[in-house]
């Protein structure tokens, strides 16, 4: 069903897993019918170079962060060629607390850039901050019911590019305004956030030197390429995301991390969230 010349792309930010775990099944999803597909992983230090100009379907998929989308995924889109024929589809992972701004978000950064969106989707996922959790928010999630939700995405996306084909015309495009779906004090309080703001609040991250063993585990396993030695330990620098993926495979426990405290502060915003805790589609 997919049109003519049309190359899709799922480019994705995954730093604890769960958005790969969409990723990886829309592209097998997309493969089962017979489209070919790219996929980007856009861990590392660097923005990976952006796509080759040509007619393009982007899948673009951020976990959640402070309501937001993550600053590499919108730093990707910065580097995406504009140009006709440009479509794209924003998805985000989000922890049963607050999906916030993040989808009209990277929406507005796509349209910047030419790229208009054809669908988008929010899809619950175990809250990455409660690993230590004997009962995370979003536990089990993405599951089943949500990995049969984006096979109708991609189907709903795959059947509106092939009848615009066969039309010869543009295909329908997602109202934007459908992804203000927050309250509007809501929302507006989710614009107010930022992940600097969050880090600034949070403080260094560093490990403790009595416990850091200096096996550099962190500075290799960091998605986003945050970790710097500094002297004889490693540190975090500008890019640093909070993901916490240090502290969770440091031997050591070298890294502070108040696992009770965080538990208590995210089940609290979750609470005053009015936000349903469930996956969707906007189409």
């Amino acid at each position: 069903m997919a049109a003519d010349s049309l190359v899709h792309c799922i480019a994705f930010l995954s730093p604890a897993g769960t958005t790969r775990r969409l990723a990886q099944p829309l592209a097998a999803a997309l493969r089962r019918r017979n489209v070919p597909v790219q996929s980007i992983d856009l861990a590392g230090r660097q923005t990976p170079a952006c796509l080759a100009p040509g007619p393009c379907c982007l899948w673009l998929g951020s976990p959640v962060y402070v309501d937001h989308a993550l600053p590499p995924v919108l730093d990707f889109v910065a580097t995406l060629p504009p140009g006709d024929r440009h479509y794209a589809v924003p998805f985000v992972t989000w922890g049963a607390v607050c999906s916030g701004v993040a989808l009209p978000e990277m929406a507005s950064a796509l349209a910047a850039r030419g790229w208009r969106s054809l669908a988008a989707a929010k899809v619950l996922a175990e809250h990455s901050s409660l690993w230590r959790s004997t009962a995370p928010l979003a536990q089990g999630h993405p599951d089943a019911a949500d990995l049969a939700l984006m096979e109708q995405l991609v189907d709903a996306v795959l059947e509106r590019l092939e009848q615009a084909r066969l039309a010869g015309a543009e295909p329908p495009l997602l109202a934007l305004d459908r992804l203000h779906y927050l309250p509007a004090e809501v929302e507006q309080h989710s614009w107010s956030k930022s992940l600097q703001a969050a880090k600034q609040l949070l403080g260094p991250h560093q490990p403790r030197h009595d416990r850091c063993i200096r096996c550099g585990g962190c500075v290799l396993s960091c998605p986003v390429g945050a970790l710097d030695w500094q002297g004889d330990y490693p540190q975090a620098n500008d890019r640093c995301i909070r993901c916490h993926q240090c502290t969770r495979i440091c031997p050591q426990q070298a890294f502070p991390y108040d696992a009770a405290a965080m538990e208590q502060r995210i089940r609290g915003f979750a609470a005053a969230s009015p936000e349903v805790k469930q996956s969707a589609l906007y189409l």
